[in-house]
């Protein structure tokens, strides 16, 4: 088969310079309007081979085995073009040859994912490939030993497909109009660099390596540059506990150092397709943690715990002022470690899954220790002197408010345990979408605080509910001998609880009191301005009533 890159065959279609800004969502268009390209990133053709799969019918069968079949099995492929398949299993096409390309002679490479068996697509396929290198023509400075990807999408009518061109030296993608790289750079805010940006295209090159290994020669050089790059991440991760390196931990990063030892390597290139595959995917991971993390410009994140926006979150609202306290401060622990995990928009899968085991951890101490005081609850109730008060002693009563409380704490913590098992700690995608739900301009994330914090808080007030049953029932109709002691100790405990609170609590608990008090306030000022709203709505309400009296009827 030949591939003449002659424009007779394809011209295309006249319209925007590529590059101007003016039309960033232009394509390339085939002169009968039959063809058009239009430019995606090697994330794009990730999401189509892994979404869009093609399906097996289950009655489709023929198990028979012809007799002698010995040899290995061609699969059917269209002259000039090789099967591959990745070891993940997939299969995929490429197809090289020399064509004429301004009067010179070019090698190139076209790869696709498209089945080819089906009649016509190898046909469609080179006909887009052709479009895209007539069009390639008109650049003076087209790079040699490219690679052109092309995945079909359905677009009615017009057969529209996704490109992409690789340029292996300089390692990144290219096309051949202004690309709108929202799709691979929404990640980040604030993005204005060129420089910014080469970083997350390298690391679409690196997936790139990953779809189609068998098409990509890659040197040994690339082995010794990543054992570099483990080997810092190692000595960072020793030295820091919040390292922006990556996101791997330091016994997956020995473990990979490890492995990066059994490479096949033969006169300076990997050969082994499996190889290419695991070194592309550590590459993509630590480019982009690079991107992520704003490397190489000004105001880089050093650590994964600070915003490179100045998204400090300080600011309380009132809602979380006023539940605080009867929350026993518990929401203030929890947001702060959940805006250490999730810092301009990006969750850290080494601190969430971190933040999820520990989560579970008191959820389950929580649960244990709500059943023990349910049981004790219980054990109470059936004393007979509590009994006697026909439900309506105060012992009984507080007593019955510290069972509901340990029903709560208990029942929020078997849901938060559920979701997260279901999830799982590693479901990084689907936390991200949660909190970025819940996340407030101003205020951050203090509703998710307050909701992890209900198991304590109801677990603490059903505790002091049982003691107020307990010493109620104790010194009910009791003489001094029994009351004088129980006083005492009750006393000296009650000293050592809030003396222990008090030294080892958090730093910020006067902070905290001082926005308590001002809240209170606030709440003072709006109960005094109470009755004159009342009277304003009674007001307009007898106003509405008097004309509805005077107004004439039908």
């Amino acid at each position: 088969m030949s591939m003449s890159l002659l424009p007779t065959f394809h011209q295309p279609k006249r319209g925007p310079v590529p590059g101007n800004k003016s039309d960033v969502r232009n394509f390339i268009t085939s002169s009968d309007q039959r063809l058009k390209l239009s430019a995606m990133s090697a994330e794009g053709v990730q999401a189509e081979r892994y979404g869009r799969r093609k399906t097996i019918p289950r009655l489709a069968k023929n198990y028979a085995i012809p007799s002698m079949t010995t040899d290995s099995i061609e699969r059917p492929v269209p002259p000039g073009w090789q099967v591959y398949i990745h070891p993940e299993g997939c299969l995929y096409y490429c197809y090289e040859s020399v064509v004429d390309f301004n009067g010179s002679s070019r090698e190139i490479r076209v790869i696709t994912q498209a089945d080819l068996v089906h009649h016509g697509v190898a046909e469609t396929i080179e006909n887009l490939a052709k479009l895209a290198y007539s069009h390639a023509c008109q650049y003076s400075s087209f790079p040699v030993n490219v690679d052109l990807v092309l995945e079909l999408m359905d677009d009615g009518e017009t057969m529209t497909a996704g490109y992409y061109f690789v340029h292996h030296k300089n390692m990144c993608l290219f096309w051949l109009q202004e690309f709108d790289g929202t799709v691979i750079l929404r990640e980040c805010s604030g993005v204005t660099e060129l420089s910014h940006k080469q970083i997350e295209l390298e690391a679409q090159y690196w997936m790139h390596i990953d779809l189609f290994p068998h098409t990509s020669a890659l040197n040994s050089q690339v082995l010794r540059q990543l054992q570099q790059i483990i080997r810092f991440a190692i000595s960072d991760c020793m030295t820091s506990e919040v390292s922006a390196v990556c996101a791997f931990s330091i016994d997956v990063l020995k473990n990979t150092l490890n492995l990066i030892k059994d490479v096949d390597v033969e006169d300076d290139w990997i050969q082994s397709a499996h190889d290419k595959c695991f070194i592309a995917r550590m590459m993509n991971h630590f480019r982009h943690c690079q991107y992520l993390n704003y490397h190489g410009q000004q105001g880089a994140r050093l650590s994964r715990d600070q915003t490179v926006h100045g998204d400090s979150y300080e600011e309380r609202s009132m809602m979380m002022k006023c539940l605080a306290p009867l929350l026993f401060y518990a929401p203030y622990e929890h947001i702060q470690s959940l805006h250490k995990l999730y810092v301009d928009s990006i969750v850290n899968q080494l601190d969430w899954r971190t933040f999820v085991q520990k989560l579970n951890a008191e959820m389950h101490d929580f649960n244990l220790l709500a059943t023990v005081l349910l049981n004790v609850n219980v054990g109470f109730l059936a004393i007979q002197s509590v009994d006697n008060g026909g439900g309506h002693s105060l012992s009984q009563v507080a007593s019955y408010v510290s069972v509901i409380s340990s029903f709560g704490s208990m029942l929020l913590g078997v849901n938060f345990a559920r979701q997260s098992y279901t999830q799982g700690p590693d479901m990084v995608d689907n936390a991200h979408a949660h909190l970025q739900s819940l996340v407030h301009p101003k205020h951050g994330l203090e509703t998710l605080a307050i909701i992890y914090s209900l198991p304590y808080a109801l677990l603490m007030w059903g505790m002091i509910f049982f003691v107020l049953a307990f010493f109620t029932e104790c010194f009910h109709n009791s003489s001094a001998v029994p009351s004088v002691p129980v006083s005492v100790a009750a006393f000296i405990v009650l000293v050592l609880v809030g003396w222990s609170c008090h030294t080892l609590g958090n730093s910020n608990f006067s902070a905290e009191c001082g926005h308590f008090s001002e809240s209170v306030l606030t709440v003072a000022r709006w109960i005094k301005e109470l009755p004159k709203w009342i009277l304003a709505v009674v007001r307009s309400l007898f106003a509405y009533a008097r004309e509805l009296h005077l107004a004439p009827t039908a």
